[in-house]
């Protein structure tokens, strides 16, 4: 009898690190090079940018039951019909404790078209959001356009819009924009997206590959999941929805080695306090 509360406790214990080890783990960010969220379905109404910006919630809170927090200076932004609760506020400051959210949106300066910097050059904004993503958070950057202010969470060392490395709107490259000619990825589907239709503009920015899956983020990884590829007649190799790690509503069901060395090594203990309990009978 004692050796079955020693051996459960051993296990729990094992499965316990081994959760919380998998629940640590996320530190997602994720560049936008669409306005169909702060623009295309809160203010023209495009009933197709109101499909994608449902599934970009779904895909953002996956099972956690918690809120997202859109961070900007667009009011109106809602769940469409999602089921997640979304709480719109004006900065960083004004959501309060970051950690009570799934995910953290930042909206494109008046809903459209450029990333607004200003969301995280506020004092003490780039500080909390560090600490939430450390914490296993997950931001998403509306038109991102390459801004060195994001760059503590992109890791692109102030050459996010060098070379070309984003095209589009509000970048070293405008040749690329307001093109409807994105597809969505295998990576996307497994994350919650499917194919919009033609909205009119989907995408304004798009993200040179090549360069942003090499960079060390703030996750210690590059971006090299594409959940929606670009143009590509027009910007090859390039992502308009371009992320460093899933969604919650892609993380995979494989256990980090960790945490497999964790359980493994509970249930080695519990073994071994077998063999040593039937040697003494």
């Amino acid at each position: 009898m004692k050796f079955l509360k020693l051996g459960s406790s051993i296990v729990v214990a094992g499965l316990v690190a081994f959760g919380w080890a998998r629940s640590g783990s996320a530190q997602t960010v994720i560049l936008e090079g669409s306005d169909a969220i702060g623009f295309h379905c809160t203010q023209a109404l495009e009933s197709g940018a109101c499909t994608y910006e449902a599934q970009a919630w779904k895909a953002l809170d996956g099972s956690s039951g918690k809120p997202i927090a859109v961070i900007g200076d667009v009011s109106g932004i809602n769940s469409e019909g999602s089921g997640v609760t979304i709480d719109d506020f004006s900065s960083v400051a004004a959501a309060g404790s970051l950690g009570q959210y799934a995910a953290l949106y930042f909206v494109a300066t008046g809903g459209c078209c450029s990333e607004n910097d200003s969301l995280i050059t506020a004092a003490g904004a780039q500080t909390a959001v560090t600490s939430y993503l450390n914490g296993g958070g997950t931001i998403m950057i509306e038109n991102y356009v390459g801004g060195s202010a994001w760059d503590f969470a992109v890791g692109a060392g102030g050459l996010g819009d060098s070379d070309n490395n984003s095209a589009g709107y509000g970048t070293n490259d405008p040749s690329f924009e307001c093109t409807d000619g994105e597809s969505v990825t295998a990576t996307g589907l497994s994350n919650g997206f499917t194919q919009p239709p033609a909205i009119g503009c989907w995408e304004h920015q798009a993200y040179n590959t090549a360069f942003f899956s090499s960079l060390d983020s703030i996750n210690g990884s590059g971006f090299d999941l594409s959940f929606f590829n670009a143009d590509q007649s027009e910007a090859p190799g390039y992502s308009a929805l371009l992320s460093n790690g899933v969604t919650l509503t892609g993380e995979s069901p494989v256990p980090e080695p960790s945490s497999l060395i964790l359980l493994g090594t509970s249930l080695m203990a519990a073994g071994s306090a077998l063999r040593r309990r039937k040697g003494k009978l």
